[in-house]
């Protein structure tokens, strides 16, 4: 039996509390953790290619190397690596839960949606907490047993910045940030669509989802840049689930169906249909106005009676003498 609008808004009303705070913890860990990762990361040494390309063929070889460098860098700041990883993947596992109520409110309101969109959200989440926090512990260890070793060669280092769980963690983790993108972008078209989100809500978060699964995504890892425009859709999707939208809820949180906001094609004829009416509507009025009253006709002035002179009626009495 399809859940009616009253059940859907009912569910949503005992969860809101639960869906704001993950949406919104989601922003601020998100923006926290971007900060914090690079204020960290701000002063690890970098290997260009002209340098590594110049060191190996020098004869005799620059002592650390360049990838020594970076490699006892790691090592000196593992328990920062390991704080800014688990910053991150709270983060994650809270985007997925503020993408997975999301989702059900889309799915009260759209049945035919498919699950894998909310499939592909928790898989990424759970890849990208993992896998963050994988990566950070296994390089820590690496580097670790290199600053021990009597021996710290450019091909030592290069071994423990490839080392198996490092290169498995890190392609968990762009394969995380891929199915998060996608969850991102399904979501936020289907639910613009439905009248959940405003059109610049749904184009935003659109972006967002492009940001971690497109080029930035995949060569800049969540966290080493200010990720502003994620944190600032996740806050403002908090601030959807507790009702408080500035300028009034979109009508599909209010009665629990869908309300799908119109194209442009059909505002252009409801523009056209509004100047036909008023159009209809103002000729009876320009038709009953009153013909301009004809002046009424002048009667002819009457010429005043004249009197008689008194003289003429002297005359008529001597006549009749």
């Amino acid at each position: 039996m399809a859940a009616t609008g009253d059940d859907t808004l009912g569910d949503e009303q005992r969860t809101r509390v639960q869906a704001a705070a993950s949406a919104i913890a989601a922003g601020i860990l998100t923006i926290a953790g971007g900060a914090l990762a690079a204020v960290v990361y701000n002063d690890l040494p970098t290997v260009p290619v002209l340098g590594a390309l110049r060191e190996r063929l020098a004869e005799k070889p620059p002592s650390p190397s360049l990838k020594a460098l970076q490699v006892l860098w790691y090592h000196d700041n593992a328990l920062k690596l390991i704080l800014v990883s688990i910053v991150l993947a709270v983060a994650a596992a809270a985007i997925g839960l503020a993408l997975s109520h999301l989702y059900r409110s889309v799915k009260a309101r759209r049945p035919e949606l498919t699950p894998r969109i909310v499939y592909a959200v928790i898989a990424g989440a759970v890849l990208v907490a993992v896998s963050g926090i994988v990566q950070a512990i296994g390089i820590s260890l690496e580097s670790a047993s290199f600053a021990d070793a009597s021996t710290q060669s450019s091909d030592a280092a290069r071994d423990v910045l490839t080392a198996p769980v490092v290169v498995a963690s890190l392609l968990l983790r762009q394969i995380g940030t891929f199915a998060l993108g996608f969850g991102f972008i399904l979501l936020a078209l289907n639910a613009m669509r439905v009248g959940l989100l405003t059109r610049f809500m749904g184009v935003l978060g659109i972006i967002v989802g492009v940001l971690f699964m497109g080029v930035l995504g995949l060569l800049i890892p969540l966290g080493t840049s200010l990720p502003i425009v994620q944190a600032f859709w996740l806050v403002a999707l908090g601030v959807l689930f507790l009702g408080r939208w500035p300028g009034g809820m979109p009508p599909a949180w209010v009665t629990g169906e869908a309300q799908p906001w119109p194209t442009q094609q059909e505002l252009r004829e409801r523009r056209v249909e509004a100047q036909q009416d008023q159009a209809q509507d103002d000729k009876p009025r320009r038709g009953s106005r009153r013909a301009p009253a004809e002046a009424p006709e002048t009667p002819a002035p009457q010429m005043p009676e004249r009197r008689p002179h008194p003289s003429s009626k002297k005359k008529k009495k001597h006549k009749r003498r």
